[in-house]
C-alpha cells in the first residue's frame, strides 16, 4: 500500500459506513485527519527538539502523543466515535499540560488554548459536553499560568538560541492546528447548512406528495360517490321500464327520454372525472363557466330520481321565480352535482307521501336553491357536523349512506363562491339554501 493510499486509510477510518448527510461521518474524518497531522508534526518536531537540545523529555512526550494519535484513529475504525472523541479531548489537554511545563512560559503553549476551544465545538454537539470541556480547559489554562508562577514543576532548560527556535517551531505547531481545526469547523457548519437545506427540501417534498395523496384522495370520493348517484339515476329509470315490460305496459317516449337524459348526465360526469384523472395535479377545483340553462338542468335531474320518489310515494316540485334568467353563467358540471347531491339527500331523508320541493330565485346578483323536504328533521347535535366527511345517519331509507354527499356539497359551493346554509326543524323537516352569484354574460 502506497503512502497516499495509507493516509486515505487512515483519514476515513470509521467513515465509509456513515451516510453523507451524517454530522458524525463529519467529526469522524476530521478527528481522523487531526490525528493525522499530529502525528506527523510530532514525530517531525520530536526528532528536531532532540537534535538541538539533546534532551528525551520533549521527543518523548511528542512521540508518546503521536503513538496515542494512531489508537483514537483506531477507536475510529472500531466505530466507537463517542470514545474516539473524548479521549482526543483528553489527550490533547494533558499534552499541552505536559508541553507547557516541560518547555516553560517561553514556548507560549498556552495558545494552545485556542486549538482546544475550538475542538471542543468541532467534536461534541451536547451544549453541556461543551460548557463542561470549556470550564476544564479554562481551568488548564490557570494551571499553566500557576506552574509558571510556582515553578512547580521546571521546565527543560536548554542554551538561549535553541529555546528561541523552540519557541517558533511551536508557534507553527500551534498555528497550524488552529487553521486546521477552523477550517474543518467551517466545512463541517457547511455541511450542517446543506443538510438542513436538504431536509427542508425532502420535508417540502413529502407535503407536496403528501398534498397530491390528499387531492387524489378528494378526487377518488368524489367520482365515487357521484357516479354512484348518477348510476342509481340510471338503474332507477331502468327498474321502471322493467317493471313495466313485465307487466305488459308500454314504455313512452318520455320514459325512454328520462333514461336518455340520466345516461347523458351519466356519461357527462364519467368523461369530465376521466378528464381529470389524466393530469398529475388531479384536482376538482378548477372551475369551467359556461352558460347553463338552470331550468333544463333541473328537470334532467328531476326525471332521474322519479323511480325513487315513486317508490317512496314523494312528489318532487321544481318552482321557479319570475323573471329567473333563461341562462346563468356557471360550472354547469358543479352545479347539477350540488343539485343532485341535496335532491338525492332529501329523497333519503323525507317521509312518505310528501313533497320534496326545489325552489329557483334570483335575489338582485344572487340566485338561490332551496331544496327543501318534510323528513323528521336533524338533530341539533348533528347538524353542527352535517358537513364534516362520513358523517351520516344509518337510517333504514338511508341504509348505505358513508356521509360524503353533504360534504362534498359544501365543498363544491365554497369553490363556486358560493354559500350554504341549512335550517332544520325537528318534526317538520330540513332546507338547504345554496347562494350563488349570478352571472348572465362571459366575462371577455
Amino acid at each position: 500500500m502506497g503512502v497516499i493510499s495509507l493516509l486515505r486509510s487512515l483519514k476515513y477510518a470509521g467513515a465509509d459506513d456513515l451516510p453523507e448527510y451524517d454530522i458524525k461521518r463529519g467529526v469522524c474524518i476530521g478527528v481522523n485527519l487531526m490525528c493525522i497531522s499530529i502525528f506527523l508534526l510530532n514525530t517531525v518536531t520530536g526528532v528536531l527538539f532532540f537534535l538541538l537540545s539533546g534532551k528525551l523529555t520533549i521527543p518523548a512526550g511528542a512521540f508518546g502523543e503521536a503513538l496515542l494519535m494512531l489508537g483514537i484513529v483506531r477507536l475510529n475504525e472500531q466505530k466507537k466515535y463517542e470514545a474516539a472523541n473524548a479521549c482526543f479531548y483528553t489527550i490533547i489537554n494533558l499534552a499541552t499540560c505536559y508541553f507547557g511545563a516541560v518547555l516553560g512560559k517561553t514556548a507560549q503553549i498556552q495558545l494552545m488554548i485556542l486549538f482546544i476551544l475550538g475542538l471542543t465545538f468541532f467534536v461534541f454537539r451536547n451544549a453541556m459536553t461543551r460548557r463542561v470541556c470549556v470550564a476544564l480547559t479554562l481551568l488548564l489554562l490557570i494551571l499553566l499560568e500557576a506552574n509558571y508562577y510556582y515553578n512547580w514543576i521546571p521546565p527543560t532548560t536548554v542554551q538561549p538560541g535553541v529555546g528561541y527556535l523552540i519557541r517558533w517551531v511551536s508557534y507553527v505547531v500551534i498555528i497550524c492546528l488552529v487553521l486546521l481545526i477552523f477550517y474543518l469547523y467551517n466545512k463541517n457548519t457547511e455541511h450542517s447548512i446543506q443538510v438542513r437545506t436538504y431536509s427542508r427540501s425532502v420535508k417540502a417534498d413529502l407535503l407536496s406528495e403528501e398534498k397530491m395523496n390528499e387531492l387524489k384522495n378528494l378526487l377518488f370520493q368524489h367520482i365515487s360517490h357521484d357516479i354512484r348517484g348518477a348510476y342509481f339515476g340510471v338503474s332507477g329509470i331502468c327498474a321502471v321500464i322493467s317493471q313495466k315490460v313485465s307487466a305488459g305496459e308500454p314504455v313512452t317516449e318520455q320514459l325512454a327520454d328520462h333514461l336518455v337524459d340520466a345516461s347523458e348526465n351519466y356519461k357527462f360526469m364519467l368523461n369530465n372525472f376521466l378528464e381529470l384523472s389524466k393530469f398529475k395535479n388531479a384536482t376538482i377545483d378548477n372551475i369551467h363557466l359556461e352558460p347553463v340553462n338552470i331550468r333544463t338542468e333541473l328537470d334532467k335531474i328531476v326525471s332521474m330520481n322519479e323511480y325513487i320518489a315513486n317508490q317512496k310515494e314523494v312528489t318532487i316540485q321544481a318552482l321557479f321565480s319570475g323573471g329567473f334568467p333563461e341562462l346563468i353563467i356557471g360550472d354547469r358540471l358543479k352545479i347539477t352535482r350540488i343539485i343532485l347531491n341535496l335532491l338525492s339527500n332529501a329523497l333519503k331523508f323525507t317521509r312518505p307521501g310528501t313533497t320534496v320541493q326545489l325552489i329557483v330565485e334570483q335575489k338582485y346578483e344572487f340566485w338561490k336553491l332551496t331544496v327543501k323536504d318534510e323528513g323528521k328533521g336533524i338533530p341539533s347535535d348533528l347538524l353542527k357536523k352535517i358537513f364534516d366527511p362520513f358523517v351520516t345517519e344509518k337510517t333504514p331509507q338511508n341504509p348505505e349512506g358513508v356521509g360524503l354527499g353533504l360534504y362534498i356539497t359544501k365543498y363544491l359551493t365554497e369553490i363556486l363562491g358560493a354559500k350554504l346554509h341549512v335550517i332544520s326543524q325537528l318534526g317538520a323537516g330540513t332546507s338547504f339554501e345554496v347562494t350563488f352569484p349570478l352571472e348572465t354574460q362571459l366575462a371577455e
